[in-house]
């Protein structure tokens, strides 16, 4: 060991804490080095000399005064380890839960979009059924009525599909006749030679007339006489003029179709056509297709009503039955159909938009004064005032909905960014 090395052990030394080996290293160590064995005499005598100073007894009260401060201090560290552990469950908490309060947000925020998203729906449905009530109604049944509802074959292969299942329900033990089919009944079919020409006229006019009532009252008369009807009329008011009011109707007129024209030109004599449109279609094919899908399907009626007389078990019955009951569906829509054409043809239809006008007057009025225009022009901005004021409310009332959870909303993250300034701060 060397000087230093000694010193540094020279309390473990004396306090007998060294090694058996330490312990004769630092014994030969200080036999040799006389500086260090006088260091060693210095401790010596300085622990001596300590040893035997006397023992002073504390100031009065002084255990007491420690024992409070020990004690409060005590008290101190628990209090802090209680603080700093609910801090910490505290902030566990905060992030493990920090997500909801913007998934609240969010939801909310979505909630207000949905019911926007609502209101608009409602209003372009509530637009769409007005528009839809005051279109005028189809005049032939629409085809997917007929699809949906089996009142018409879809095509060639439904009709394969009857012919097959009328083959199933032979084989299965239901006997006819030989030459059972619809091949052998053509000649009650409507040849073209024999065809009725089916054409629909109707026309749309727009005119005006001095005096609306003489004017109704001279057109029934002649739609009357000819045979015809008013199906439709639709009369008001639309403009007062110093005391006389102008009438306008809308008429909606069926006349034999013979009579058409003749009709389209009594009204150009008697009244100021200001618009004018005629149409005619021609819807023979139409009708006469339809005509030869009836009588098939009247056809295949009567086999059927054959095979069910002949069929011998339930299930044969049953499966009869129902093809009974498709044919005669499909027979009865077409049969709307065509009578709804045969209806359209025979009975022609024109739209009248009627409106009353007056002689043109060139007498001169005199000019408002300035007070008078100048009172009318106050009234009105009072009453532009209260509409606008009106218009308001009603928009804040109806938008309820949507602004009541913006609002809320927003005091919310005003306090929520109020908070985090003041704990900024």
């Amino acid at each position: 060991m060397n000087c230093n090395e000694v010193r540094d052990n020279l309390s473990l030394y004396i306090d007998n804490e060294l090694s058996e080996e330490e312990k004769k290293l630092m014994d030969e160590h200080l036999d040799n080095c006389p500086e260090c064995r006088s260091e060693l005499e210095d401790y010596r005598r300085l622990i001596q000399m300590l040893n035997e100073l006397p023992d002073e007894e504390p100031p009065a009260g002084y255990c007491d005064r420690l024992h409070k401060k020990l004690m409060k201090a005590a008290s101190e560290d628990i209090e802090t380890t209680k603080t700093s552990n609910i801090q910490e469950v505290y902030s566990k908490r905060s992030g493990k839960f920090k997500w909801m309060k913007y998934g609240s947000l969010a939801a909310a925020f979505v909630l207000v979009l949905l019911v926007y998203s609502l209101n608009n729906a409602r209003m372009g449905k509530s637009s769409n059924e007005m528009s839809y009530d005051t279109a005028e109604a189809p005049s032939e049944m629409p085809q997917e009525y007929i699809e949906e509802s089996g009142a018409a074959p879809e095509s060639a292969a439904e009709e394969q599909y009857f012919i097959a299942d009328t083959n199933n329900l032979k084989a299965a033990g239901v006997r006819g006749k030989e030459n059972d089919g619809i091949d052998s009944n053509e000649s009650a079919l409507t040849t073209e030679s024999n065809r009725e020409m089916k054409i629909i006229k109707s026309a749309s006019l727009y005119l005006q007339t001095k005096d609306y009532n003489e004017f109704f009252n001279e057109i029934n008369t002649k739609i009357s006489s000819m045979g015809g009807f008013i199906e439709n009329n639709i009369t008001e008011v639309y403009q007062v003029y110093e005391d006389k009011k102008l009438m306008r109707g809308n008429l909606k007129v069926r006349i034999p179709q013979e009579d058409f024209y003749e009709l389209v030109s009594y009204l150009e004599e008697n009244s100021d056509v200001k618009r004018k449109s005629i149409n005619e279609k021609d819807a023979t094919k139409e009708y006469y297709e339809k005509d030869n899908k009836v009588k098939n399907l009247e056809i295949q009626e009567q086999h059927l009503r054959d095979l069910f007389e002949k069929a011998s078990t339930v299930e044969e019955m049953l499966k009869i039955e129902n093809e009974l009951r498709r044919v005669r569906t499909e027979i009865d829509a077409l049969n709307v159909s065509l009578a709804d054409i045969d209806d359209r043809a025979s009975m022609s239809t024109i739209e009248l938009d009627v409106e009353e006008v007056r002689e043109v007057n060139f007498t001169l009025k005199s000019e408002k004064g300035i007070w008078e225009r100048a009172k009318e022009g106050f009234i009105n901005t009072v009453n532009s005032i209260v509409r606008g004021f009106g218009d308001m409310v009603v928009a804040a009332v109806t938008s309820s909905p949507i602004l009541i959870p913006i609002i809320i909303i927003f005091v919310v993250l005003l306090m929520k960014i109020k908070k985090y300034w003041k704990k900024k701060m």
